[in-house]
């Protein structure tokens, strides 16, 4: 049994697992038999209610029926810890709600101003802002989440404070060894927009005269998909949304120490530093010089890395292909859109100054299940540890013995 070898367990998708102590005791035996050492528990997720008793949060129960109301966070950890494996507590943080099952108290629907605003066309082809709830159309640019996630803007102070009273209350009252984030980021491009982020921008940037959004971007619609055109403060944009996101996990870092020494800080984001840009969130270090990034000061966005903030980095190292040598037999853009690929492009921006620990989606490998192997073989070789996404697919699949290490 390894501490560096990880497993994710989803709320919705392990919810009669979670629910039942019995099946999560011998779920979690299958993991210890497996070499599995580290148990991810996500507590609060993209939904905004909690498995844990909560002063901030809304119990699950409200909104899942299969949760009774109690603490199976509490429950979990004793199972875990019992089987001498570590727990940490997992927070999708700027994710709270789900507008395609609403629910009243759901966080980014009760809270008037936490919702993130979009930039996009609407079917018509005219630029609009509006909240991500709308239910009119539109066409974005750069958003990689569309799971009908309510996500609240990471400009807003309430909306950081709240994420923090919940971070912090896990871990004074439980004997967590950790806690994982995950969506420490905006939705993308198109987020966010609204009047109240365009007024910390211009206190941020000390700009004065500015036509919002057209200076960020326009957008044109081709044949083929949406152009974006940068306006002559996009760079700008980019380095006020990594500065933000840099200065809620400085936020976060300090305020977990102030806890407990001995509650470690993870990250959870895609190993895709290129594109990353997109989502705000530059978990590069200080140290590195990102030339990638369009019409970005280089030297200013190097300011706002935040690997130094955590304990580790786990990296999605989400790609079929397990080698740099099957990327390009694939005919892959690069050859990061690989395992191996994606270990050595995380380590070259971080400059190894944290632990990584890939991470894998293992539906990725459905249909080639010698693949998974070889990707949790690979995560081993080239980064300092594996991380698996999901427990359910172990389970519904029976998925253990190509997950099996040597204990």
């Amino acid at each position: 049994m390894k501490d560096n070898y990880y497993v994710w367990i989803e709320i919705q998708a392990n919810k009669n697992i979670i629910s039942d102590r019995n099946q999560f005791r011998s779920t979690m035996e299958n993991c210890v038999n497996s070499g599995i050492g580290s148990v991810i528990l996500s507590v609060k997720d993209t939904t905004g209610f909690a498995i844990f008793e909560s002063v901030y949060a809304p119990h699950y129960s409200l909104y899942d029926s299969v949760f009774g109301k109690r603490d199976y966070l509490e429950d979990c950890l004793n199972i875990i810890h019992s089987l001498g494996m570590k727990g940490y507590a997992a927070f999708d943080v700027f994710a709270e709600g789900n507008r395609k099952n609403p629910h009243s108290q759901m966080p980014g629907l009760r809270n008037e101003g936490w919702m993130t605003e979009v930039y996009g066309l609407s079917d018509e082809d005219r630029p609009v802002i509006q909240k991500v709830t709308d239910s009119s159309a539109l066409h974005t640019i750069g958003s990689i989440d569309d799971f009908g996630e309510i996500f609240v803007n990471p400009t807003n102070q309430e909306t950081c404070t709240y994420e923090c009273a919940l971070i912090k209350e896990v871990a004074e009252k439980y004997p967590i060894d950790g806690v994982v984030l995950d969506r420490v980021r905006y939705v993308g491009l198109s987020s966010d927009f609204s009047l109240f982020t365009k007024q910390r921008f211009l206190e941020y940037s000390k700009i004065t005269d500015i036509q919002w959004p057209e200076d960020i971007y326009t957008m044109k619609r081709t044949k083929e998909d949406i152009q974006i055109q940068y306006g002559r403060y996009f760079g700008s944009f980019l380095e006020f949304r990594a500065f933000t996101i840099n200065s809620f996990m400085e936020k976060v870092s300090r305020m977990i120490k102030e806890c407990s020494n001995k509650v470690e800080l993870l990250d959870y984001t895609g190993s895709w530093y290129p594109l990353y840009y997109q989502v705000g969130a530059n978990w590069a270090s200080k140290k590195y010089i990102p030339m990638e990034y369009p019409l970005a000061d280089p030297v200013k966005y190097s300011r706002t890395g935040y690997i130094e903030q955590a304990d580790k980095l786990l990296s999605g190292f989400y790609y079929e292909d397990v080698t740099k040598e099957q990327a390009a037999e694939n005919e892959k853009p690069a050859d990061w859109y690989s395992v191996e690929g994606s270990a050595e492009m995380a380590y070259k921006v971080t400059l190894g100054e944290r632990p990584i620990i890939g991470s894998l989606f293992l539906q990725q490998y459905a249909d080639n299940l010698k693949r998974m192997k070889e990707a949790v073989d690979m995560c081993f070789i080239k980064s300092d540890g594996c991380m698996l996404f999901d427990l359910s697919y172990l389970v519904e699949n029976d998925w253990w013995e190509y997950i099996q290490i040597e204990n």
